[in-house]
């Protein structure tokens, strides 16, 4: 009798999001001798799950990398007592973005909050975070919207949405065409044109109860004109958000009502130049959250003058775009 063969399953391994190319782990040697002047073999391979060989020939590789690099430098050395490699004093990282300090402390920010995915996290101890700041719950946008929302913004289509905002008691349901996204320092937004209201809006995101899936082209809006007799037809596109598309610069100096080593402190915190100048330019869309944020409008001017830092020095020109962009 014929035996029946049977066949076999493949057997799957599993799946290793650090097992990556070799630039990530050159990378991750780069982070490691920068932030914590050290690092082993074994470093590698507990991280990206290679063998030893694999991680002495990344060892290697580095080392010929800097040694081949404009200039030439050492970088690291291997101290047989400690059986570690050690930064040296000529230490110039290969990636220096990777190992700058806005790099650093945004991921320590998210590895404080336990938001810095496994992957991306090259610490071996992050130094203790002490966050003053209420940080708001993680699942504040549903994957299901933000999918939705990103189809409709890459396609230009039309989608509704329910949405939960600060004067209605009621949620309500709008038709949009969602175009780009916004951050105020504190939420993200989302900036769509609105049908329902004939422009241009922002949306915080965790406030959209519900955006149903984009299927139709966003058209144009065409309405009644409410100051002439016939109808108005506006772009429903990036393109034609101009407050979105022109900005404002606000010139910025430390507050000439603080002591002189005050100011001198400010202007280290914002590495002002020659001029005494901060220049920070936004959208005209998002001038109301910059404003308030940077403390500028007279509601903050009973505050005592340390919690006002800065002051506006075009105060005139930017405050008329703001009175343009708030009551248009």
């Amino acid at each position: 009798m014929a035996r029946t063969r049977v066949k076999k399953e493949p057997v799957l391994k599993e799946f290793s999001s650090n097992k990556w190319s070799r630039q990530r782990r050159i990378e991750f040697i780069d982070f490691r001798l920068c932030v914590d002047g050290r690092l082993n073999r074994s470093d590698l391979v507990d991280f990206f799950g290679i063998s030893i060989p694999q991680a002495s020939l990344d060892l290697t590789y580095y080392r010929a990398l800097v040694k081949n690099a404009k200039p030439p430098r050492e970088n690291l050395f291997y101290d047989v007592h400690q059986k570690e490699y050690i930064r040296t004093d000529d230490f110039k990282p290969v990636y220096p973005e990777q190992c700058s300090v806005p790099y650093f402390f945004n991921d320590l920010m998210l590895a404080a909050s336990g938001e810095l995915p496994k992957s991306r996290n090259f610490f071996s101890i992050a130094p203790d975070v002490g966050i003053a700041c209420l940080t708001p719950p993680k699942r504040m946008v549903s994957e299901k919207v933000l999918t939705n929302l990103l189809d409709a913004i890459r396609s230009h289509l039309a989608m509704h949405i329910v949405y939960k905002s600060l004067s209605n008691e009621k949620d309500s349901d709008y038709l949009i065409a969602p175009h780009s996204f916004a951050f105020d320092g504190v939420r993200w937004h989302v900036r769509a044109y609105c049908y329902d209201k004939h422009d241009f809006r922002d949306y915080v995101l965790s406030r959209i109860k519900n955006a149903d899936r984009p299927r139709i082209a966003a058209p144009s809006d065409r309405f009644p004109d409410p100051i002439g007799n016939g109808f108005r037809e506006i772009g429903t596109a990036g393109k034609d958000d101009r407050l979105w598309n022109e900005t404002v610069t606000l010139e910025l100096r430390p507050n000439h009502e603080l002591p002189e080593e005050s100011r001198l402190a400010i202007e280290l915190d914002y590495c002002v130049g020659k001029d005494g100048i901060i220049k920070h330019t936004v959208k005209k869309a998002l001038l109301f959250y910059a404003v308030r944020s940077l403390k500028l409008t007279d509601e903050y001017a009973k505050l005592p003058i340390q919690e006002r830092q800065l002051e506006l020095i075009n105060k005139e020109e930017v405050f008329k775009v703001l009175d343009e962009v708030t009551h248009k």
